[in-house]
């Protein structure tokens, strides 16, 4: 009896035909391709991003636009995602700036949110959500009538020292014209299940385990 072939290792996103992808920006440009995990959803509406060092993946909205010229990496312990939405239609645009650190500040995350606070004039307490291998620390503030920003940090309690700090900024389009009508709680919301999505993948972009350094 001749044995059968071997089946084919399937192609990750970045090796198959544009033509056969998902025809979204996180997809069909060349910069952000090469981070996305598969062409299948993780959640409606959400496709696995990872990151370019290895050291996180998060949900990439289908619906936003990957920001080359603004994202970046700095060796294998520092990188910096930023992703945005704009309708005219819908009147509502976002910016999501995610940046990863290992080490340096992550070692004292509460520098992060003393930046925060200085950065964007925030006076309140900072809220706290526990999940099973991070934390996150949170606030909102109101910019603008229709405008807020969303931001704060997520911290690794099983793979420290690692941390990313999240600006989430929404705001309307065009601010003048009827139906502008941002809503802070609803926008809270998604910005959290999009920072809840984050999950630190516990290994450097040698390979490396970060546990115990």
């Amino acid at each position: 009896m001749g044995s059968s072939p071997e089946e084919e290792p399937e192609k990750t996103p970045a090796e198959m035909d544009p033509a056969d992808l998902p025809q979204i920006d996180a997809f069909q440009s060349e910069h952000s391709r090469e981070m996305m995990v598969s062409t299948e959803q993780v959640a409606d509406g959400y496709y696995l991003m990872r990151s370019k060092i290895g050291a996180f993946t998060i949900w990439f909205p289908e619906e936003a636009v990957f920001m080359e010229n603004a994202s970046g990496v700095d060796g294998d312990h520092y990188e910096k995602l930023r992703i945005s939405y704009e309708n005219k239609n819908e009147n509502r645009g976002y910016t999501g700036n995610f940046q990863y650190q290992y080490g340096g500040n992550a070692k004292k995350p509460e520098r992060i949110l003393d930046n925060l606070r200085w950065r964007w004039d925030y006076e309140e307490e900072w809220n706290e959500i526990q999940e099973d291998e991070s934390t996150i620390f949170y606030g909102a503030k109101e910019m603008a009538q229709n405008e807020y920003v969303v931001m704060g940090y997520k911290v690794s309690t099983k793979q420290a020292p690692q941390v990313i700090e999240f600006v989430y900024d929404v705001s309307c389009v065009n601010k003048q014209a009827k139906g502008c009508d941002i809503h802070l709680e609803k926008e809270k919301e998604f910005a959290l299940e999009w920072v809840k999505s984050i999950q630190f993948s516990g290994t450097r972009s040698d390979g490396g385990e970060t546990d115990g350094e």
